[in-house]
C-alpha cells in the first residue's frame, strides 16, 4: 500500500528546489546585468568621504589612514588597486585590481574603504 504522507513531502521538496533555482538564476542575472564599468572611486577613512577619484585618469594617490597608516592607490586603464600599504597584513594589496560598479578595496587597520561607483551619486 502506498504511503500518502511521502508524496506531498516529495512534491514540496521539488517545488522548493525549483523556486530556489529560479531565485538564484534571477538574482545572478540581475547582478551581472547591472554591474557596469565604473567611472569613480570613493575613498572613505573611518566612514568619512575624503576623496573621489576619476578612474579615467591614470594617477597615483597616497591616502593617510585614521591611525597614521598610509595606502598608495594606483589608477591605470580604468582600474584601481592598492599598490602599497603600511598595514601589517597587506590584505588590501592582495585584493587586486578593481574596476566594476560595487567593487571594494578595504584596509581595516587604516580604516580605509574604496568603493567603485558607476556614476556620481
Amino acid at each position: 500500500m502506498k504511503d500518502k504522507r511521502t508524496s506531498p513531502r516529495r512534491n514540496d521538496l521539488i517545488l522548493a528546489v525549483v523556486l530556489l533555482l529560479i531565485a538564484a538564476v534571477s538574482g545572478g542575472a540581475y547582478y551581472f546585468i547591472h554591474r557596469g564599468p565604473a567611472i569613480l572611486a570613493e575613498v572613505t577613512i573611518d566612514g568619512r568621504l575624503v576623496e573621489t577619484l576619476d578612474l579615467s585618469k591614470d594617477q597615483e594617490v597616497i591616502i593617510n589612514g585614521a591611525r597614521g597608516g598610509t595606502n598608495k592607490l594606483v589608477i591605470e586603464d580604468g582600474e584601481i588597486w592598492c599598490a602599497e600599504a603600511s598595514c601589517p597584513d597587506s590584505v588590501c594589496i592582495h585584493q587586486g585590481r578593481q574596476s566594476r560598479d560595487g567593487d571594494l578595496i578595504v584596509c581595516l587597520p587604516n580604516l580605509m574603504i574604496v568603493k567603485i561607483v558607476a556614476e556620481d551619486k
